[in-house]
């Protein structure tokens, strides 16, 4: 398997965006390896996913330094699938990637073809899960930059 890496954004209208990593080495969570990423770019508290997406993995591809991934999930369809594959290429890098689309857990290929798999599938339950867990470290994230902003701050 691997490692797999599975990339993540979330953002309130635009607002505090942030994006996660997670890693998944052998089928196994490496929570050593998570990373999160703070949006830097303005996008006008416009939420823009697909940019977002790209901003993040632009940033994460730059990092000769990590090890490279096996495989890339992104947490979206079509659009989010689109947008990593121009990074990709821009990049000249051939890393395979795949999206997960939400509602119908449909697998998008890089070429943006459909894959259902049957929901007792090995592979698909993988990839589930490690979009879920995308999910959850990008909304922690999230909601921690969130807090801080409302919080007032002291002078000495």
């Amino acid at each position: 398997l691997g490692r797999i890496e599975c990339y993540d954004i979330s953002n309130t209208s635009g607002i505090n965006a942030t994006g996660s990593m997670v890693v998944f080495t052998n089928g196994e969570k490496d929570s050593a390896s998570y990373r999160r990423f703070k949006i830097k770019r303005d996008y006008h508290n416009k939420p823009n996913d697909f940019a977002m997406m790209q901003e993040m993995l632009e940033r994460r591809l730059k990092h000769a330094d990590w090890p490279r991934p096996s495989l890339i999930v992104v947490d979206g369809g079509k659009g989010q699938t689109s947008s990593v594959k121009e990074i990709l290429d821009s990049m000249g890098l051939n890393i395979p990637l795949i999206g997960l689309a939400k509602r119908e857990e449909t697998i998008i290929t890089s070429d943006l073809q459909e894959i259902k798999l049957p929901k007792d599938s090995h592979a698909l339950q993988l990839i589930m899960r490690l979009r879920d867990e995308a999910h959850r470290f990008a909304i922690t994230y999230h909601k921690k930059l969130r807090s801080k902003a409302f919080l007032p701050t002291t002078n000495k």
